[in-house]
């Protein structure tokens, strides 16, 4: 009986994939705002792709940029996207092309020496009308949550979280260079707003349940009910936050 309602809460709570509740944490917010525009008229940009990106929350179609061929299979068997690999420093598309640029949880796997390239990519695609959004885990104490979750989840399974290792070998961005990366390349006709997401205790325990298998031989049950409440999860971002969001709209927006 208890087997079988372990499988049957596991399966609930992996319906939309394991790490559903962290993706819509990081995509919902983001849909709220930019659901104000007419989403099915704008040519849509992803920077970073992953199985639940932008346009399975926004529920419509938008090109998906990605250097890892694997993530790209992995968007297309889950969205409506239109896939190229290609780097961020160097997109594959004309200037001006883009009504909306979404660029979320990507900044940290690019070289420090290199983001401020990608601040000017990202301006350079976009219209003179257009939308960018990028978010990235920053500051000391996501950092160090990020080391917690790490060494927890050695503890568990014996392997490291690869992303994780790339985040601490390149260091997480800092928001007041990115946001002058971004002024530089935005020149005065953009204005650049910036709010955070993911409450650092939420982020912490979405992990621990999702990666490292806390509380252990009921985490079935924990996964399940994190897969029921992320609706409200979506909506705390009180205290000190895993992730910067900065928002790049036209004045006249």
């Amino acid at each position: 009986m208890f087997e079988t309602l372990g499988r049957w809460l596991r399966a609930y709570a992996e319906k939309d994939g394991r790490g559903y509740p962290d993706w819509a944490v990081r995509y919902a917010p983001l849909v709220r705002k930019l659901g104000r525009l007419d989403l099915s008229r704008a040519r849509v940009l992803e920077i970073g792709a992953n199985e639940n990106g932008f346009a399975r929350f926004a529920h419509t179609r938008a090109m998906a940029v990605d250097t890892e061929i694997d993530h790209l299979h992995a968007a297309r068997a889950t969205q409506d996207v239109l896939p190229a690999q290609a780097d961020l420093s160097a997109l594959p598309f004309a200037a001006g092309s883009v009504d909306i640029c979404v660029c979320v949880d990507t900044l940290e796997h690019v070289p420090p020496e290199a983001r401020a390239q990608a601040a000017g990519e990202i301006m350079r695609v976009l219209r003179d009308s257009g939308v960018a959004v990028v978010t990235f885990p920053a500051g000391e104490a996501a950092a160090r949550a990020e080391q917690t979750i790490q060494e927890a989840c050695r503890r568990y399974t014996g392997r490291s979280l690869v992303w994780l290792e790339e985040h601490a070998a390149r260091g997480l961005p800092d928001p007041d260079s990115v946001i002058a990366d971004f002024r530089a390349a935005a020149g005065p006709t953009y204005r650049i707003t910036c709010s955070k997401n993911a409450s650092l205790w939420l982020w912490r325990c979405m992990w621990r349940v999702l990666i490292c298998g806390w509380p252990g031989r009921g985490n079935a049950l924990f996964q399940a009910l994190l897969r029921a409440i992320t609706p409200l999860l979506c909506r705390i971002h009180l205290g000190a936050c895993y992730r910067t969001v900065i928002w790049l709209e036209p004045n006249s927006f």
